[in-house]
């Protein structure tokens, strides 16, 4: 009996650990789109297109406009796995986002602030590379859906 109780203790201990290692151990939204479901603090719900690219380019469908963004946390171990972006100088909107990519789940979540202080929460999985387009189709094409 006690054999089997420690064989149970060690299998689970093995799979837990097991677990939080595949968790994140590619998490990494380089490269990668995402169909993501956006809130806005002004009621709004739409379906966007998050393409990261290799270069540093977070480009956002219905937002129109290309951010930079960086892998942050730079005081933890899964820092890739993790985002930053800013809207660029002299674009129509200063909008600032930051999240990450779960990979267990091949799923992004975050948040994003704006310049007038809306608010917004997104999550969605992976669709597939940055340089695949049709992977990925938001809800609309046009449109101010970052604005209230």
């Amino acid at each position: 009996m006690k054999r089997v109780a420690a064989l149970t203790v060690m299998s689970f201990v093995a799979f837990a650990v097991g677990l939080v290692l595949i968790s994140n151990t590619y998490a990494n939204p380089t490269d990668r789109t995402f169909r993501v479901t956006v809130k806005s603090s002004f009621g709004t719900t739409f379906t966007d297109c998050y393409r990261f690219d290799l270069d540093g380019n977070l480009t956002i469908d219905l937002l129109f406009q290309t951010l930079t963004y960086r892998h942050g946390q730079l005081d933890e171990a899964d820092v890739q796995s993790r985002f930053k972006a800013v809207s660029r100088f002299g674009q129509p909107l200063a909008i600032m986002f930051f999240g990450e990519e779960i990979q267990a789940l091949e799923q992004l979540t975050g948040e994003a602030v704006s310049e007038f202080g809306d608010t917004f929460v997104f999550s969605g999985p992976e669709t597939g590379p940055s340089t695949s387009p049709q992977l990925c189709v938001p809800s609309g094409s046009y449109g101010d859906y970052y604005r209230p």
